[in-house]
């Protein structure tokens, strides 16, 4: 189990685990493959560290500025993992007219139009909310912070379980994606639910708000997906995460006079 937690530390952000190694590919994979229940966990530690930047650096910054600093310093902890995932995704959706074209724009590492602008809006949305957030009650922001973070892990876990991997592209989410079953999506909520149980006690209402419309919005793009390209991917899975951590987000803001 330690490899399997330490795996996830390793895959989702760039925090170097010593004494871990994995040896050949096959073992990566395996180890990789029960990872997948500590995405969650992994994802709240993730948002711990970014509403601990935004509260520390709120002494003598305004909450705007705080902001900025804690998303980029998530940036650089995770190696703008999710950022990537959806500047791509958004490139390939926008851009691509048929599957083929979908997915080879998908795996282009330069940055179109739909890319750059996915980019502007979702990490703005996320620098204006953390804003309004840690401007706030202090209980509630880091509350929502890292529930949102690991609520979107949540939502790869919840799309490995439910949607098949592209089946004629080598991957990472092909490999580890197939194994998935509807236990793995429990587990995973239970280990992870200590980082969400905060927001949920202190506002039950936002809770099952936000819920609800991530759900709506987790079945609106994998729906969307699934007609485009069959399947999902890396760049698939990641951006799905962003896309729900981003609706926690405004949920959390809306409810901010409520907690």
């Amino acid at each position: 189990m330690w490899v399997a937690f330490a795996t996830a530390v390793q895959f989702l952000t760039r925090i170097p685990v010593p004494g871990v190694t994995h040896g050949s590919a096959e073992v990566f994979y395996a180890a990789l493959r029960r990872s997948v229940v500590f995405f969650p966990l992994v994802g709240g530690c993730v948002g711990l560290c970014t509403a601990s930047v935004a509260m520390c650096a709120m002494y003598g910054l305004s909450p705007l500025v705080a902001a900025l600093l804690a998303i980029g310093g998530e940036a650089w902890l995770t190696g703008a993992f999710h950022e990537d995932a959806l500047a791509d995704t958004w490139d390939a959706l926008g851009g691509g007219w048929t599957r083929e074209q979908v997915l080879t724009i998908m795996k282009d590492s330069r940055l179109g139009t739909y890319g750059t602008l996915s980019l502007i809006i979702g990490v703005g949305i996320r620098i204006v909310t953390t804003a309004e957030l840690i401007a706030g009650q202090p209980v509630w922001a880091w509350a929502s912070i890292v529930a949102a973070a690991a609520l979107g892990r949540v939502a790869i876990v919840a799309m490995m379980v439910t949607t098949e991997p592209v089946v004629d592209r080598d991957s990472q989410a092909g490999q580890i994606s197939q194994t998935q079953t509807s236990r793995t999506l429990v587990y995973a909520s239970l280990i992870g639910f200590p980082c969400i149980a905060a927001w949920i006690i202190l506002s039950p209402l936002t809770a099952v708000c936000g819920l609800l419309a991530g759900g709506v919005v987790l079945a609106w793009f994998r729906r969307k997906i699934i007609s485009r390209v069959g399947g999902t991917t890396g760049d698939l899975l990641g951006c799905s995460a962003y896309l729900v951590q981003l609706v926690i987000l405004i949920a959390s803001t809306w409810g901010v006079s409520r907690a």
